[in-house]
């Protein structure tokens, strides 16, 4: 009897620990994970977005990772019209952080802070952008000349075709890219010698840079970036960056509105393989007179 007695109790024991740890543990830990979700959801509905001057701040005030990250976050919403402040305020303290982060350890944060001045094509960021084409670094002079391209100022122009002669190619290339951007005509003759650079992307560039200004001299150089076979000969491009360089000598093809220029267009839009390539063929055929 008292055996029987023992396995009866041992059930019961085992039923009430079960009750504790329900009781103690499992419920408070669902409990606590659904305050945890219920909390993160409230904070998400009622959270409000960064503004520029909130990454601003971080560029100013923040450690050395918060700095480059609030620079790298400017020069994205700076490039939305409508997150870009209006007040003096804000210009003036982006001016004094762009000339504070010559000084910085962390070379990024001057160069994504004149990728941000750019994105807002506001011409009063003009003459610190300038000042800093006599940076040492490679770095921040083509982000600077990026910029510059962008706010499209033509006072720019001049110190932009200075750097034409840069011991750097790719300095060359974003001085190239920048000035057809711009589009100001006493940069033709500059562009024209840079059709015989020692790089290649920088006489393609140049070609494309001419063609927005309405200039016909780098017809060659366009219809050989519409030519698969000699895209074909540098192995060092893929498909994609051949497809990238096609579009965009598609896309400027018709602003010199040339015969052979149409031709090449109307064969890709029969032929070429790649949709991309064929619909941008199309799309540039509609502008030709």
């Amino acid at each position: 009897m008292e055996k029987k007695q023992v396995t009866n109790e041992q059930p019961e024991k085992k039923s009430a620990l079960r009750v504790v740890i329900h009781s103690f543990f499992v419920v408070p830990l669902i409990i606590a994970i659904f305050a945890v979700l219920i909390f993160l959801v409230v904070r998400i509905i009622t959270s409000e977005p960064n503004t520029a001057q909130d990454y601003l701040e971080d560029v100013k005030i923040g450690g050395s990772t918060k700095r480059w990250q609030g620079a790298f976050e400017l020069s994205k919403i700076l490039s939305n019209p409508k997150m870009v402040p209006k007040d003096d305020r804000f210009i003036l303290e982006m001016i004094s952080a762009f000339d504070y982060a010559a000084n910085d350890r962390d070379s990024r944060v001057r160069q994504y802070l004149a990728l941000a001045m750019g994105a807002t094509k506001d011409s009063r960021y003009v003459p610190p952008l300038l000042e800093s084409l006599d940076s040492p670094e490679t770095e921040m002079i083509m982000a600077s000349i990026h910029a510059l391209g962008n706010i499209g100022d033509n006072d720019a122009v001049q110190p932009i075709i200075n750097m034409l002669d840069h011991g750097e190619a790719k300095v060359r290339l974003q001085a190239v890219i920048s000035l057809g951007k711009i589009g100001d005509k006493s940069s033709v003759s500059f562009l024209k010698k840079m059709m015989a650079d020692s790089e290649v992307n920088v006489r393609w560039d140049a070609a494309v840079a001419l063609a927005k200004l309405e200039n016909a001299s780098g017809k060659r150089i366009l219809l050989d970036l519409l030519n698969r076979n000699y895209l074909d000969s540098f192995p060092n491009i893929d498909e994609i960056e051949q497809v990238q360089a096609m579009l965009v000598a598609i896309q400027v093809a018709p602003f010199i509105q040339d015969m052979e220029l149409k031709k090449s267009l109307a064969q890709l839009k029969k032929d070429d393989p790649n949709l991309k390539i064929r619909e941008a063929a199309r799309k540039a055929l509609t502008q030709f007179e």
